[in-house]
């Protein structure tokens, strides 16, 4: 297919200074609703699947087997495609990204069939479902997704001019948070994305830019192994508000069907939950009561909000989790687990936790499993509660984290019917100690439905029992402290 339309020269050499080809003979970007396109006999399929890279959803005729030679720079969408699908017929679906550039036009899906035969268009595989990372040039610093920014504007920038923006550095807007308005900007691969960032911080209606920093799961911490029995598990009382696990997901055959509010796939969001890893499954099973730590008591069963917001391989990004923040708020949660961490601070992620502190939330983290002293985010922001580990018997844990940031420790070690990357059994690590401190809240606020963060937190650090040493908070959240806490 060869339709003559849009020719041009000058200026391309521009629009590829700023990002490479995707491929041998096809350059792309879509950007709201306008197009760049170079393409020499490319097939269509392959052209179609820079859509679903710009986090557009695909569905093609598999008859279809065509090439595309065409050159568009900046047109609409709906003007160049007429001229790119010339023999076929298409559908096009809109949705509208919403922040502090006012309402932006976003692809959201494209349907390309025979004519008259649409039944037959098949839906393209998404994009990898693990995130493509990358350390950059140094080898040492903080990882970070492959060919995506996170930016957000100054107060007053019109779309217009952020466009001229886009358009100087080749990005394109995948993804938007109104709460805390950040966009999600991304590059064609291979592009220079440090180099990009330094160009983007200088523009004058940029308020900050970040690159879209990754964090790990911790590592599997397991001391022993056993079968174990899965929960015996009744469901909550109607009305009774879930706490949120932000997590790998949740195992469907777990079987806590029966406390599960609501589940999200933030990875892959038109997936049922899962839990590749089990780490998530641990922690709803803890953060609900069905599981108590080891040295701790659980109380009463509570439903769950479960987030999957990291991949197979273990990773998240702060885009993923800022999502995953919001949904958590939206699904009716309180208090909020977060059993994971990384060493790397990021204003956005900042902004987003206190945002979510903002609308009523508490948000609870882990210290981290690695006695460094130094501090761990989400756990040392403001308005996170950072949670150290004990052992069952009070003292601190050996592989705890401590400091300044940390609020107070509990148990972090349990027995658990499911594993983390192996078989059910003993299992410690700070993640514990979090899921414990969330459920204790989580119950606290469904006893005391009118008290504040404020109230709840003051509540609970006049019930701990004495800290075993500096670095670990204001102190222990045993059993007998959460007795105390949760009394009438």
């Amino acid at each position: 297919m060869r339709p003559a339309f849009l020719k041009w020269v000058a200026g391309w050499a521009l629009c590829c200074a700023v990002g490479s080809a995707v491929g041998q003979g096809l350059y792309f970007r879509l950007d709201g609703d306008r197009l760049w396109l170079q393409a020499e006999s490319v097939p269509l399929a392959q052209l179609l699947e820079q859509f679903v890279r710009a986090g557009v959803d695909v569905r093609l005729d598999p008859r279809i087997d065509s090439t595309v030679t065409a050159s568009v720079r900046g047109t609409e969408l709906n003007a160049a495609l007429p001229g790119l699908l010339e023999r076929y017929d298409y559908m096009l679906t809109w949705r509208m990204l919403r922040g502090p550039l006012g309402r932006i036009p976003k692809l959201q899906e494209i349907q390309v069939f025979m004519p008259g035969d649409r039944r037959e268009a098949r839906r393209m595989p998404r994009r990898s479902s693990r995130f493509e990372t990358t350390r950059g040039v140094a080898d040492s610093a903080p990882e970070f997704v492959r060919d995506e920014m996170l930016v957000g504007v100054r107060p007053g920038t019109t779309y217009e001019r952020f466009k001229r923006l886009l358009d100087q550095v080749g990005g394109m807007i995948v993804d938007a948070d109104a709460a805390t308005g950040v966009y999600l900007i991304r590059f064609p691969p291979g592009t220079n994305v440090e180099a990009l960032l330094e160009q983007v911080q200088r523009s004058p209606i940029v308020a900050r830019a970040e690159l879209n920093y990754v964090t790990r799961l911790p590592r599997a911490a397991a001391t022993a192994s056993g079968r174990g029995a899965l929960p015996d598990v009744r469901p909550p009382a109607d009305g009774t508000v879930p706490v949120a696990v932000l997590d790998s997901g949740l195992d469907p055959a777990a079987g806590l069907a029966g406390i599960i509010s609501a589940a999200w796939d933030a990875i892959e969001p038109d997936r049922a939950v899962s839990d590749p890893a089990g780490h998530g499954t641990q922690m709803a099973m803890i953060a609900a009561g069905l599981i108590s730590a080891d040295g701790g008591a659980s109380g009463a069963a509570l439903p769950v909000v479960s987030v999957r917001a990291f991949d197979e391989d273990g990773k998240t990004s702060n885009f993923a989790i800022i999502q995953a923040l919001a949904y958590a708020t939206q699904a009716g949660a309180r208090v909020v687990n977060m059993s994971w961490g990384s060493e790397t601070d990021s204003e956005f992620m900042r902004t987003a936790m206190q945002v979510a502190s903002g609308e009523g939330l508490m948000l609870v983290a882990s210290a981290g499993n690695t006695p460094s002293g130094r501090p761990v985010y989400p756990a040392a922001y403001p308005n996170v509660i950072g949670v150290g580990g004990v052992t069952a018997s009070g003292q601190p844990w050996e592989n705890s984290n401590r400091g300044d940031f940390v609020a107070l420790s509990a148990p972090a070690s349990a027995t658990l019917p499911v594993g983390h990357h192996g078989p059910p059994g003993a299992y410690a690590g700070t993640s514990i100690s979090s899921a414990v401190v969330a459920h204790a809240l989580a119950q606290y606020r469904n006893r005391h439905p009118r008290a504040s963060a404020a109230d709840v937190w003051a509540a609970l650090e006049a019930s701990l029992s004495p800290a075993p040493a500096a670095g670990f908070g204001q102190g222990v959240l045993d059993a007998a402290a959460l007795q105390r806490f949760l009394s009438p």
